[in-house]
């Protein structure tokens, strides 16, 4: 006991040199043959301590729970600023349903079956259809955009290099950066115009008066939105909303005649109108789902990382607990060895 008392940490590489010493002076050949497996395992062991390679894994690991801990912090910060965001898109994305949901009833009750028996007949120009995808600024939101990107291209011509494909022409509009970086690397030809930073500030029908006005300049047939439209915090559903075309409404514009509209203006005017009107209703309506769903998924997405960062920090701790314990007993351990060789 007095020789382990009379050895600290401070004295340990000399304890080390000592015993190393003894052992090979004891043994014929310098430390050959059975008996300097002693010596050898001292020394192999002195060098690793010195040299700090028996501390790598910890300091490794010790980074490693740096690195997790500081990502879980972000990532709980990311799903608070989430939250609060989408407290407000939600409550301006309810007070916008019934606004869409009014205009979008008055073409719902029409009788569609009836539209485009007259001009489907004779048309030489192809067939002008726009898709008008709604996809984010910025990731980290699941696969709320990659599933907005996968519907779209089902209705893409299949192995087509040209927009007009089989009498159709074909064009999108991108709203949003990741539906601009998914599709580009696929159906770049098929691109008319590009939004960004749409969703930097908070939707408001201005902006969506904008892009209808970009919309209407193509005259399309038809339109397509993709959207993602808002269930729960949890649960967000791809969407593709179809829109009739102004030139199809103005050649059936027979078919209200049979409302009364209190204007001065002819019933093709008011269809103008109330076309005009219903694109951007339906695109502003449309923003605002897909912004709710963006912040879901993206606090959704963030949750999931912060619990699986703290799930990943607590087994980096017992690994570095386990490992640190075990450096600690192989050092005692060659100390008590290094103390009883000097006894010796």
């Amino acid at each position: 006991m007095q020789g382990v008392r009379a050895v600290g940490l401070s004295s340990v590489r000399r304890v080390y040199a000592a015993a190393r010493a003894h052992v090979q002076s004891s043994t014929p050949g310098g430390g050959g043959g059975g008996g300097g497996g002693v010596g050898n395992f001292l020394s192999s062991s002195n060098e690793k301590a010195l040299g700090g390679v028996r501390f790598a894994s910890l300091k490794a690991v010790r980074n490693r729970m740096r690195s997790i801990a500081s990502i879980g912090k972000i990532t709980k910060a990311m799903k608070m600023v989430a939250a609060a965001k989408l407290r407000g898109t939600q409550a301006r994305q309810d007070l916008s349903r019934p606004f869409a949901a009014s205009v979008r009833q008055f073409f719902d009750l029409l009788p569609l079956e009836k539209l485009g028996s007259e001009t489907k007949a004779g048309v030489a120009e192809p067939k002008r259809r726009l898709l008008v995808v709604i996809t984010s600024d910025r990731g980290l939101c699941g696969s709320v955009n990659t599933n907005v990107c996968r519907l779209a291209r089902q209705m893409l011509p299949h192995g087509a290099a040209s927009p007009v494909s089989d009498g159709v022409e074909t064009n999108i509009m991108v709203i949003g950066d990741k539906g601009r970086d998914a599709l580009q690397r696929t159906s770049a030809a098929f691109f008319t115009t590009t939004f960004r930073d749409v969703f930097k500030a908070p939707v408001s029908f201005p902006q969506a008066v904008i892009i209808a006005e970009e919309i209407l300049a193509q005259s399309p047939d038809e339109v397509v939105i993709f959207y993602n439209r808002f269930k729960s915090a949890i649960s967000q559903v791809p969407t593709q909303q179809p829109l009739l075309g102004l030139q199809l409404l103005m050649d059936n514009a027979s078919v209200f005649d049979g409302y009364e509209f209190d204007s001065d203006m002819d019933s093709s005017q008011v269809m103008v109108d109330l076309f005009e009107f219903e694109v951007a209703t339906q695109l502003y309506g449309a923003l605002l789902e897909n912004a709710t769903s963006e912040q879901a998924a993206r606090m959704s997405a963030m949750d999931n990382a912060s619990t699986n960062a703290a799930e990943m920090l607590d087994k980096l701790t017992l690994q570095y607990n386990r490992e640190r314990q075990a450096v600690i007993t192989t050092e005692l351990v060659e100390i008590v060895a290094g103390a009883s060789a000097l006894q010796k």
